[in-house]
């Protein structure tokens, strides 16, 4: 592309070059053999025919092996599902340990965002055999969500998540919410939170700051609200602090989606942040890590965050929920403390879903760990939940 300069260079045989934004793009056809595994990002490559040279440089996400065939089902960007050879993909494993020398990163952030968003490489020939990855004008599809949001649904989620009535905000069973707004690059969020009474103290900024464990929470449905699971932990009283962003309005995107989970992520930056951290909270944050709880929708929304931001995430609780499209999770395969919660009875499938997530994670060399709820449906599962079981688990976490 003009007014872009590359460079050019060799990673024991797997030619490579810098892309607009520093990372090593390998080209594909060089790299070494890694085995593909359930639930990894692949870019198709390769194809040959009329009709599977237009999947080339899609993006997808290996579903199975089928071993009769030697082919795997590939989820694209569309939803649909193509049986492609191993030849034809190429991994976000493999891209990974080219572009950072044959060592996984710690972070994976950055490599993930160039992945997934340059969406599709085209080899020139270049002076004295060189080969230059450059990126085409082609627009990436946009996402799909992996879950329904259909106007029944979204209904059935505001009918389970009601507003506290007067008599139950004064039962003392709940906490006591603040919402606030801040600007992000990102847009405006608003979000609500709920901490221990401030301590009496000098009124330095080193006693108002003074760190706690904290919760970022996610609500379910149209993550507008605070659920009243959340309120129901009381987590004041415990020394813990949480922090619930919302949307701000209809048009602002879900917080599972891309844009969402960048807001999310600036949201993070923003409260460690010494000085703008200040006005979000009057506590810091303990270690400087998030533990993550989510419901459905945002239990969607925490995984893509945890993924994304590992090295923010002290612990990630999926209190139901679904893997979000395109969201790569061999980030989370030194992630320690990862429990997926679903109903026995739950009727909307998160059952099978979060088991297909505990897959995934043990197939990127992680560990989660999956609780049946028992009596529990997908709308009343924060009813049924063993409160000190659970906080056990977050406190093991710190």
């Amino acid at each position: 592309r003009p007014g872009n300069r590359a460079s050019i260079g060799c990673i024991k045989g797997v030619t490579w070059v810098a892309n607009g934004i520093g990372i090593m793009a390998p080209y594909p056809d060089g790299s070494e053999h890694l085995p593909l595994r359930r639930g990894v990002l692949v870019r198709v490559h390769g194809l040959k025919s009329s009709a599977g040279g237009a999947l080339n440089g899609q993006l997808g996400r290996c579903d199975r092996l089928d071993e009769s065939t030697g082919r795997w089902g590939v989820i694209l960007q569309d939803g649909s599902t193509k049986a492609l050879k191993e030849e034809n993909l190429y991994s976000f494993d493999k891209y990974l340990k080219v572009a950072h020398g044959g060592i996984t990163p710690v972070d994976v952030g950055p490599f993930l965002q160039d992945f997934t968003t340059n969406p599709k490489y085209v080899a020139l020939p270049a002076q004295d055999g060189a080969v230059i990855i450059h990126k085409s004008g082609q627009k990436a599809q946009p996402e799909r969500s992996t879950e329904d949001n259909s106007e029944k649904e979204q209904k059935a989620g505001r009918k389970a998540s009601p507003r506290l009535s007067g008599e139950e905000e004064k039962s003392g069973r709940f906490s006591e919410v603040k919402v606030k707004e801040v600007e992000l690059q990102a847009g405006t969020l608003r979000f609500a939170v709920i901490a221990p009474p401030a301590e009496p103290g000098s009124g330095t900024a080193e006693d108002v700051r003074k760190p706690v464990p904290t919760i970022l929470a996610i609500s379910r449905g149209e993550q507008r609200h605070v659920a009243r699971f959340f309120r129901s932990l009381r987590v004041e009283q415990r020394g813990w602090q949480m922090l619930v962003p919302m949307r701000s309005s209809g048009t602002s995107p879900d917080l599972f989606e891309p844009a969402g989970v960048q807001m999310l992520q600036q949201f993070m930056q923003a409260v460690l942040d010494e000085s703008l951290g200040a006005e979000l909270t009057s506590f810091g944050v303990m270690s400087r890590v998030f533990h993550l709880v989510g419901m459905s929708h945002g239990g969607a929304a925490t995984l893509a965050l945890a993924a994304q931001a590992p090295e923010l995430t002290g612990s990630l609780s999926m209190i139901t929920g679904f893997l979000p499209q395109f969201c790569e999770l061999q980030a989370l395969r030194n992630m320690s403390h990862i429990h997926l919660y679903v109903g026995d009875n739950d009727e909307q499938g998160h059952r099978e879903l979060l088991r297909g997530i505990r897959e995934d994670v043990k197939a990127a060399g992680g560990h989660a760990h999956m609780h049946l709820v028992r009596g529990a449906s997908h709308y009343d599962i924060g009813e049924h939940m063993d409160l000190e079981d659970f906080w056990r688990r977050l406190e093991l976490s710190r």
